[in-house]
């Protein structure tokens, strides 16, 4: 929850007006599994006045998200940013028949994955299957060309990285449109301040990212 906070920070402090939106019982109920259905959850969205063009997003938690390589398979990444209203519903995905909540892929802006760990190799490396699955076109240093900014995908991880993994996030961050951000316990309030939040990558017009 912490991170997804973050998140909303990150737009709030990116000229995006925030609204906390399908409050339940008039509180933010926050999505903290797969589990269950998204009408039934909170979320928040996000809205850019370029001047000319108000461009409104959601900030969603746990949301199943469609392959950018296979209509037919999903994976959910913990934080997604997806166009407004695009959430959809069907009962055909499972053979129970449950509802089923996801997104397209041509919705999903960007995401972010969340770990509570020690940062390791294996799950640096592993970041970039879900980015590839998610995301193909991001898997390049210069992101995409649109407006208006996102954050580029991002995983967050709670623990303290090593010389190994230091030298693993500098290499990735090189070859990719990503934020590997490590020992968030005590350095995301610094991370997410106004006067640091400018230091993440970001996908949108160049030269942002």
């Amino acid at each position: 929850m912490s991170c997804f906070n973050y998140i909303v920070k990150f737009y709030e402090l990116n000229g995006y007006e925030l609204e906390a939106t399908n409050l339940q019982a008039k509180r933010y109920k926050y999505k903290c599994s797969p589990a269950g259905i998204q009408s039934n959850f909170s979320h928040f969205e996000a809205t850019f006045d370029s001047g000319k063009e108000k461009f409104s997003f959601e900030i969603q938690h746990n949301l199943a998200v469609q392959s950018s390589h296979d209509n037919n398979i999903f994976t959910t990444p913990d934080i997604s940013i997806i166009k407004k209203d695009k959430v959809q519903y069907t009962k055909s995905y499972y053979d129970a028949k449950t509802t089923f909540s996801f997104v397209t892929n041509k919705d999903l802006m960007s995401f972010c994955e969340v770990k509570q760990f020690n940062p390791f190799p294996e799950l640096l490396f592993n970041f970039l299957g879900v980015l590839n699955e998610l995301k193909k076109e991001y898997m390049t240093d210069d992101g995409i060309d649109h407006v208006p900014i996102h954050i580029a995908p991002s995983l967050m991880i709670s623990g303290k990285p090593n010389k190994q993994t230091t030298n693993i996030k500098m290499s990735l961050e090189k070859r990719y449109c990503v934020n590997i951000l490590f020992d968030l316990f005590y350095s995301a309030t610094y991370t997410f301040s106004k006067g640091n939040v400018r230091n993440l990558r970001k996908t949108g017009k160049k030269p942002s990212c």
